[in-house]
């Protein structure tokens, strides 16, 4: 009986490392961690990206809105921009009748007003249509001038 007592003994005490099953379950338990994060980590990057991508379209939309805000449609009713990241291409139609302009004193004013529809695409510098829009501008066009009593 003594020595079955030693046996016991001297296994669970000079019993070092880890067994095999405890190897695959703590590789399992890893991997299944791994897998969460990376896919985390994949959406997180995704969503980023996304989000860049807004932003320089949405920057793209506010300058090129800014700059038809500045064109006289009926100076220029088609043309093409060039800028950094795009490239901008307009036409424009008239969606109102033309009507004369009034000055302070309720006589005519110097100019004949128009209302347009002004259709815009932005292309990549590659040709790649990346987003277009439309705005509404009013056109104008100087057709009297002005005398020196009446600045208007």
């Amino acid at each position: 009986m003594k020595s079955n007592r030693f046996r016991l003994r001297y296994l669970s005490a000079g019993q070092q490392g880890f067994s095999l099953l405890e190897m695959i379950a703590a590789l399992t338990i890893l991997t299944i961690g791994s897998v969460v994060l990376f896919s985390w980590l994949g959406q997180t990057m995704g969503q980023l990206t996304r989000f860049q991508l807004q932003e320089t379209e949405s920057m793209a939309r506010i300058q090129a809105v800014q700059f038809l805000s500045n064109q006289n449609p009926v100076a220029t009713p088609a043309g093409k921009q060039i800028f950094d990241q795009f490239y901008l291409e307009w036409t424009s139609a008239a969606i109102s009748e033309t009507r004369e302009s009034v000055s302070p004193q309720d006589g005519l004013g110097l100019y004949q007003i128009t209302l347009y529809n002004v259709q815009s695409k932005a292309f990549h510098h590659d040709g790649r249509e990346w987003f277009a829009f439309s705005v509404k501008l009013a056109g104008y066009k100087q057709v009297r001038n002005p005398t020196a009593d009446k600045p208007f």
